[in-house]
């Protein structure tokens, strides 16, 4: 078994052609057809005018979330991070003119999800023998979820590739000292930020770690600072000209109210956010969605102060759900066996093993912190499916830590 394992070419050769079927198997019958949600109206508008915006002025200072058209003024957005926009928009600007435009998509998120198996591997052989990393490599392989997801609309599947890449490059600058990976990190850091806005505390998290208080390396801590600030910095700059101020995304209201309201849901509810739009009284300009958010995050924090019990109650709900299963979720095919059961079982893994990783140092305890610190902050807002999605690979490496702590013992 460990010489099939270990040096069989021909096992090797099966078990990728099993890895791809899986996904032709998933592209075939569940991918996604259509964008749909933020996604179309952001790329429509940008392709179209241009501007990367959700709403647009059309006749009567009237400000709709629409697709643009002759005349219309489209105001730009400052809502949701822009990364995996422009993965749209240069798929579009590349293949758009000779191949379907979603399913070009899905293959290109497909080759995303193999590519993250290899480099998955990449981080497991730091810890483990060959036999061992490809039998954990396997189970990643062949998560249903991770599956699933590289045929949906997502950012998921982009995002858990730049995590395996950012979790790399940390290693090959930690274990092995590599000259190029503190900027190959910085460079994937900064990618990140744009694709999702909060990571930027994980980046700290990440910085402050490993070149503070292992390696104190502060020219390292430098280096990745201008490098990751390089790559934000076209963002900044595009919204300090349509904003004047200094910021990356501005949600954090429109977050915080859709999973703090009367209304409580894990996966949040917008009714109070429909009935605010309703009866607005802003300014129609450039600050629009600015302005939008500091209402909704009033309202927020006004509901939180008025309900402080109900507040903790639901965060611990949302943190329930978010370790291992929402028990009233409205998501399609949430409940499914393939889906569900094999969540639990790794949730509840990476949850002792987790604990484990908190007592111990160096990259265990990093993930540990990395793990519990995602499940805090997104549950102080609300818990989407594809949130637990991307922690996966986080979840399988620490249960196979754990596993190696308790063998070695």
């Amino acid at each position: 078994m460990i010489k099939l394992f270990s040096s069989d070419k021909f096992f090797l050769v099966l078990l990728s052609v099993a890895i791809i079927l899986s996904r032709l198997f998933v592209f075939y019958f569940y991918r996604d057809i259509n964008l749909e949600n933020e996604w179309i109206n952001l790329f429509h508008n940008l392709k179209t005018s241009g501007v990367l915006g959700y709403h647009v002025l059309v006749d009567n200072n009237l400000l709709v979330q629409k697709f643009s058209g002759a005349g219309d003024v489209v105001i730009p957005s400052v809502w949701m991070p822009p990364f995996y926009i422009f993965f749209l928009y240069s798929i579009d600007f590349v293949f758009g003119r000779i191949l379907p435009f979603v399913s070009t998509i899905i293959i290109i998120q497909i080759l995303l999800n193999l590519f993250s198996i290899y480099i998955f591997f990449k981080i497991i052989k730091n810890f483990f023998d060959n036999r061992d990393s490809l039998l954990i490599t396997i189970i990643y392989a062949f998560f249903p979820a991770l599956i699933f997801s590289s045929v949906q609309i997502s950012s998921s599947t982009l995002q858990i590739f730049l995590i395996l890449c950012f979790f790399y490059f940390l290693l090959e600058n930690f274990l092995k000292s590599k000259k190029l990976s503190v900027i190959n990190f910085s460079i994937i850091s900064g990618m990140l930020i744009l694709t999702r806005g909060e990571f930027v505390v994980f980046y700290i998290l990440a910085i402050s770690y490993f070149f503070i208080f292992k390696e104190k390396k502060f020219k390292n801590l430098i280096v990745s600072l201008i490098v990751t600030l390089l790559i934000i910095s076209p963002y900044l700059i595009r919204n300090y000209k349509n904003f004047n101020t200094v910021v990356l995304t501005k949600s954090f209201g429109y977050n915080l109210l859709k999973g703090n309201n009367q209304n409580f849901k894990v996966e949040g509810d917008v009714v109070i956010i429909n009935k605010i739009r309703e009866n607005l009284n802003i300014k129609i300009d450039n600050n629009f969605e600015i302005n939008l958010d500091n209402i909704y995050r009033d309202e927020a924090i006004k509901y939180i102060k008025e309900n402080p019990g109900i507040f903790v109650q639901n965060y611990f709900k949302k943190v329930f759900s978010f370790l291992f299963i929402n028990l009233n979720s409205s998501y399609d095919n949430y409940y499914n066996p393939f889906h569900i059961i094999p969540k639990a079982i790794i949730s509840l893994c990476a949850l002792f093993s987790g604990i484990i990783g908190l007592r111990k140092g160096g990259f265990f305890q990093f993930l540990s912190i990395f793990y519990f610190l995602n499940i805090l902050l997104f549950s102080l807002f609300f818990i989407l499916p594809r949130y637990s999605v991307v922690l996966i690979p986080v979840q399988i490496i620490l249960t196979s830590m754990a596993f190696k702590t308790y063998k070695e013992k």
